[in-house]
């Protein structure tokens, strides 16, 4: 009997034993893995397969409120005087959008030649959207002269077109495509450190100058109602 309990402690000594070799063993692999540098290309799949989830929180959405002041007539002509009657006036206001940001799928990543600086190079924001939403137009007051045509949907639809352009350039004025970079910026920083890329490489973010934003057209497509 007592020899029989010698025998099983000794089994579960050695096998206690075993196990926690294999466990140190375990662990000291798995230190060494930790440590192992990353290649380039690993860093590459990393910070591309993370900004897949975050393409929208690096967005930039400023909500305005505009107000159109329309006033116009027709003149006595070789005069170039006010003809009684021709006057119109509108008056009237409305919501809209600029929704900014940038292209993340066209990062590109460069390396030096020894190999311990990358550069994320990444393509500077630009406007991505803008638009009206029709629910939030009010107009407080619309006359047309005796002579005069009345204003047309489409003369209102190029008003605000017009508008449209404007509060993009307050806009980009006010530097809304700078916070942009700034949250692209941000948002790269946050990835490097939480993944620990910055053990292997020397990482610098550089935005690509791509020069002046294009104009939207905005007549085409610049209403929303949804």
């Amino acid at each position: 009997m007592l020899s029989s309990f010698g025998v099983t402690l000794a089994f579960c000594v050695v096998l206690i034993g075993m196990t926690g070799t294999a466990v140190y063993f375990f662990m000291k692999r798995k230190k060494s893995d930790e440590r192992k540098p990353l290649s380039f290309q690993q860093m590459q799949t990393i910070v591309s397969e993370e900004i897949k989830n975050v393409r929208e929180l690096v967005t930039v959405r400023k909500n305005f409120t505009s107000v159109i002041s329309f006033n116009d007539d027709k003149k006595i002509p070789f005069f170039k005087v006010h003809m009684p009657g021709t006057e119109r006036k509108l008056l009237m206001d409305y919501s809209g959008t600029i929704v900014c940001g940038c292209d993340l799928e066209k990062i590109t990543f460069s390396q030096n030649e020894s190999g311990n600086r990358v550069k994320i190079i990444v393509p500077q924001s630009q406007i991505l959207d803008m638009y009206a939403d029709v629910r939030s137009f009010k107009v407080h007051h619309q006359d047309a002269g005796i002579l005069a045509d009345d204003i047309k949907i489409e003369e209102q639809s190029d008003l605000i077109a017009a508008d449209l352009e404007t509060q993009k350039q307050h806009a980009l004025q006010e530097g809304l495509l700078s916070r942009a970079d700034e949250n692209v910026r941000q948002m790269l920083t946050a990835i490097i450190a939480r993944r620990g890329l910055n053990q292997s490489f020397d990482v610098e973010i550089v935005f690509l100058n791509q020069g002046n934003v294009k104009a939207l057209n905005a007549p085409k497509n610049f209403l929303r109602g949804d």
